[in-house]
């Protein structure tokens, strides 16, 4: 029934916000997961969670079709941006950006494989396991270069490759939330720079 009730209320969000961010794809990359989407039940927790702010620039890594990104859209913070190396998504992505009812928030879709993204600004990561450990090693090394001396956060969806996260020495855990705990649907670590 939870299914069901699930699905419905994704076409409902679906339809009130003006996009459509729903399917499967396979992204042709050898270190890319394929695209698929969380529910929105899930991203608003996230995103509550994450505690945005006006100041904060949040980047979504492996954007897909702009779920993630649409919703933090339309709290109030300084700008939204979508990674994603493949262009039909990032297409669909920019749709949606611009169909996207009730936004507060500019939002910016890039083309661009995660590691070679310029993260200067960002101050808010959200990461729906979009690639193997390696590319994961590379992004997080990229964001502490980028980054260094300010605070960041990190929600890491359906953390795969967590290991990879917990050898980094300037991050720490603050959060673990299990598949299932509180209506999640997967499980989500977050993190955040010492």
């Amino acid at each position: 029934m939870n299914n069901v009730r699930d699905r419905l209320s994704n076409v409902w969000w679906e339809q009130q916000l003006g996009i459509s961010t729903r399917g499967l794809t396979l992204i042709d990359h050898e270190d890319s997961s394929r695209y698929t989407t969380m529910g929105y039940r899930t991203v608003e927790r996230v995103l509550d969670h994450l505690d945005l702010q006006p100041s904060d620039v949040f980047v979504d890594v492996g954007s897909g079709k702009g779920r993630v990104l649409c919703c933090a859209a339309r709290r109030e913070v300084k700008q939204v941006i979508g990674v994603e190396l493949d262009a039909a998504l990032c297409d669909v992505a920019r749709d949606n950006a611009r169909r996207l009812r009730g936004r507060r928030a500019p939002i910016a879709v890039e083309t661009v494989l995660a590691q070679d993204f310029d993260y200067a600004a960002a101050t808010v990561f959200f990461l729906f396991d979009p690639f193997g450990a390696a590319t994961l090693g590379q992004l997080l090394d990229k964001v502490h270069a980028d980054t260094r001396g300010q605070q960041v956060r990190f929600a890491y969806a359906n953390p795969t490759h967590d290991h990879v996260f917990q050898a980094q020495p300037w991050l720490e855990r603050t959060a673990t939330w299990d598949s299932g705990q509180a209506g999640t649907e997967h499980t989500i670590h977050f993190y955040r720079s010492r």
